[in-house]
């Protein structure tokens, strides 16, 4: 299947890449929940425990990374997954933080997005309707993973990663994005107290709201490209799946669709 910005790659091990990014040969997958050896709520490709009464075991979940590395040709081992919490913190990963969150300790505080200059360390982030952002400069090959929920992008949480990719040598003119699957303005039905949210940070909510009723549609897709334009990202390097993760219930798990007995997918980058 072939969308406008994304390829679906089928396969016991499915996942979505961005065609922009595959034409700078970026190694990267969106993963779907599907190929992993996770069972009941969580089948399959589960990257989380979870937090509910219910959940899966640390052991399918480290196995469901393995088999996700392996796409890459590395082991559970290269990868560092973020801490997530719901925060705009960017912080720098290097090769001390190989195998953080599955043979090491996770991050003592949130941190919903990493940069890296190191080769074949395996960043990754999870969703379940959040919005998962890849991002890669084409020459100097630094590349960053974030997890934007709406919180994070109030906050300009893919701008923090941008900045900070920056310091790293990169070249805003060379960065590209990768949107990746998310829940969109279809299914995301939120209440005023998130347009305020969005206005008092600046956002112009004619172009990320759309009113309905007494309610608003958010449009975290758009928000989050007006964040990277923000950082100085042109469009041209910008693509988004606009792939909805709640109306998609045989690829992806979603909070919203589902409650907090489910899986959760994972979005991951390497050098």
């Amino acid at each position: 299947m072939e969308l406008n910005d994304f390829l679906y790659i089928g396969g016991e091990v499915p996942y979505y890449k961005s065609r922009l990014f595959d034409s700078h040969g970026i190694k990267h997958a969106f993963f779907t929940r599907n190929g992993g050896v996770s069972e009941g709520a969580f089948s399959s490709l589960n990257f989380a425990i979870g937090t509910g009464k219910v959940t899966d075991s640390e052991e399918n979940v480290i196995k469901n990374h393995s088999i996700a590395a392996k796409l890459f040709g590395l082991s559970e081992t290269d990868i560092c997954r973020s801490y997530q919490t719901h925060t705009s913190n960017v912080v720098l990963a290097d090769n001390t933080d190989r195998g953080r969150g599955i043979i090491l300790p996770q991050y003592e505080n949130g941190v919903d997005g990493m940069v890296t200059a190191e080769r074949n360390l395996l960043l990754s982030i999870r969703t379940a309707d959040c919005v998962p952002i890849l991002l890669c400069d084409t020459e100097k090959r630094v590349c960053a993973a974030v997890h934007s929920g709406w919180r994070g992008t109030v906050g300009g949480i893919a701008e923090n990663a941008v900045e900070l990719m920056v310091k790293q040598g990169a070249s805003r003119e060379k960065i590209i994005a990768a949107i990746g699957p998310c829940i969109n303005n279809c299914c995301y039905e939120v209440g005023e107290e998130l347009y305020d949210s969005f206005s008092s940070a600046g956002f112009d909510c004619g172009l990320v709201f759309e009113k309905r009723g007494s309610r608003y549609m958010l449009d975290l897709n758009t928000a989050n490209k007006l964040v990277l334009n923000r950082a100085g990202i042109a469009d041209s390097n910008i693509s988004i799946a606009g792939i909805c993760t709640k109306c998609n219930s045989d690829h992806f798990f979603s909070h919203r669709r589902d409650g907090v007995i489910r899986g959760t997918m994972s979005a991951m980058i390497h050098i």
